[in-house]
């Protein structure tokens, strides 16, 4: 209940019932629209439960890497006692993916009452509500499979909240380590919130230099170890400069211009440059840590995905809507820069950047409609690729088992027996 009250008097009563209502609808949209039916990804976790039932969970491939890119250990552990629990209903997965998502806009929304400028323009709460709570995140919560996206996002919004405090401890910092664990695990995504932990710490001259570095000690060990990690990996290649830094921006700019890809990453490079110079003004406000904690994460997660992906698909992959979930916390750092500095420029500069931030919020709203249509259009073409599974089975046609996993037929078919057998979505009876 105290919690509550703060929560309340920090960002006012209109706010918090729009993020109860962005909330509520994502959840409604949620329902409607969910994946029925493990697809894609999602079928790599039946032979985990396969393995699970036979009592060999920790001998599957619980603790491998997924794709070439990510563990999922926590998300899997989740997942299997969902799918458990609800006879292979990916609804019970999706219901859990959008509750790490409200337990993520919780954590957000407290650290920014922490954050906010003494006297914040009437835009800034509603335009950090709407990011927060982005409809994008609806291409996540609709499919099971992404409560790895929820568990990277919730860890890495704890670690950014706790260490960018006025006052940081053992404390603070060993929840932020726990939390980055398990971010870390859940999606490698989650890696770009280390430098961010680093910096949140280390930039701090008001902390004493010792009490710093004894704080920033187990972050640094961790990063050596990733580094040394990745230097060893003969798969890592080096992606050209110019398609890294386009794909870069092509996901930040995802989150405001989805429907218009030659717009976005000029949107994104404006965006990081007067992000930048906000910043500078801001410098000595200890307010500005959390703001550039989310916006430099962002960034970092998409130069991760960027390493990872624009070499075999091209710097336009950045556009897919799932990484709306993490681009979006880029937006939201700028937002409070921006609101944080304002007053310090001139009156034209402050006409520019108001002006600018109206571009961005009115294009972002297009832009939640646009990806709202899409995840209704995901949940169509999945909902007729089940039905047409149910109706065909055993004989699935093979083009229809090469859509659903990757190109793989026999696996697929071999992962729809299992289903079958366990009268698993969408063989049951309802």
């Amino acid at each position: 209940m105290e919690v509550g009250t703060r929560v309340t008097a920090g960002i006012g009563h209109t706010t918090t019932a729009m993020a109860w209502g962005m909330a509520l609808l994502l959840l409604a949209a949620t329902l409607a629209w969910h994946v029925p039916m493990m697809l894609w990804d999602h079928l790599d976790l039946v032979p985990i439960y396969e393995a699970w039932q036979r009592g060999a969970f920790l001998s599957s491939e619980a603790m491998s890497v997924h794709d070439g890119s990510h563990l999922h250990f926590p998300a899997y552990v989740l997942l299997l006692g969902t799918t458990w629990l609800s006879d292979g209903q990916p609804l019970l997965d999706c219901l859990l993916a959008w509750t790490l998502l409200a337990a993520y806009a919780w954590l957000i929304l407290k650290a920014i009452q922490r954050a906010l400028p003494l006297r914040p323009p009437r835009w800034l709460l509603p335009a950090l509500v709407g990011f927060t709570l982005h409809p994008g995140h609806l291409a996540n919560t609709q499919w099971g499979w992404q409560v790895a996206v929820f568990l990277c996002l919730a860890g890495s919004a704890a670690v950014v909240s706790l260490l960018s405090r006025s006052l940081t401890g053992w404390r603070e910092n060993v929840i932020a380590l726990l939390a980055m664990l398990v971010a870390t695990m859940s999606f490698s995504t989650g890696l770009a919130i280390v430098p961010v932990a680093l910096a949140l710490i280390l930039l701090r001259p008001a902390m004493p230099l010792s009490h710093r570095l004894l704080l920033a000690a187990p972050w640094t060990l961790f990063a050596i170890a990733i580094a040394m990690r990745a230097s060893s990996d003969a798969q890592v290649t080096m992606p050209a400069p110019a398609d890294f830094v386009v794909y870069v921006l092509n996901y930040i700019g995802g989150s405001v211009a989805r429907f218009a890809n030659g717009l976005a990453p000029w949107l994104a490079t404006f965006a990081i440059l007067t992000g930048c110079a906000c910043a500078h003004a801001s410098r000595a406000d200890p307010k500005v840590r959390f703001w550039l904690g989310c916006m430099v994460f962002a960034l970092g997660a998409a130069a991760l995905t960027a390493l990872g992906r624009v070499t075999a698909f091209g710097p336009e992959h950045a556009f897919v809507s799932r990484y709306v979930s993490f681009s979006s916390m880029f937006w939201i750092g700028w937002l409070g820069i921006v609101a944080l500095a304002l007053q310090t420029f001139p009156l034209r500069v402050r006409r520019l950047l108001q002006g600018f931030v109206v571009l961005v919020l009115l294009l972002a709203a297009f832009n939640a409609l646009h990806m709202v249509k899409k995840a209704r259009e995901v949940a169509k073409r999945s909902a007729q690729t089940a039905a047409t599974i149910r109706s065909q089975y055993p004989a699935v046609d093979d083009a229809i088992l090469r859509e659903i996993y990757f190109g793989r037929s026999e696996q697929a078919k071999a992962r729809l027996d299992v289903l079958h057998s366990q009268r698993f979505a969408p063989f049951d009876e309802r």
